[in-house]
């Protein structure tokens, strides 16, 4: 029960409330780009490799071939650059327009965090 702003434990109210939120880009009100698509292009720049980067973003290898379409079709740009075969063997580059997108990506999200442990949140 709560009495005077605290809970019967004796925690005021406030030390319980969080405030989080989560960003995603949207075109014409469709998403797009968020948490899971983040991580699968930092994946692929850290790894050099779409399979490893799915893994790491925990989700299936088709799938994240799937997304990287979806999201240079709908941003107009390539993402990736992939090599086949050869001395190394292949691999899967960010293009740089991807690492771009990617950094600026990460400035919205800082950013959006800077706000909420800026702002006094007062329930009560």
């Amino acid at each position: 029960m709560k009495k005077n702003g605290t809970i019967s434990n004796g925690l005021v109210m406030d030390d319980l409330i969080t405030v989080r939120a989560k960003l995603w880009l949207e075109i014409d009100g469709k998403p797009f780009f968020g948490e899971g698509r983040f991580k699968l292009l930092n994946g692929i720049d850290k790894y050099g490799s779409i399979n490893q980067a799915a893994k790491a973003a925990g989700i299936p290898y088709r799938r994240a071939w799937s997304y990287l379409h979806a999201m240079e079709d709908r941003l107009g740009i390539k993402l990736i650059v992939t090599q086949t075969g050869g001395y190394n063997g292949g691999g899967t580059l960010l293009s740089m327009e991807a690492k771009e997108f990617v950094k600026r990506y990460e400035g919205m999200m800082s950013d959006l965090e800077g706000v909420l442990k800026k702002k006094t949140w007062n329930f009560l």
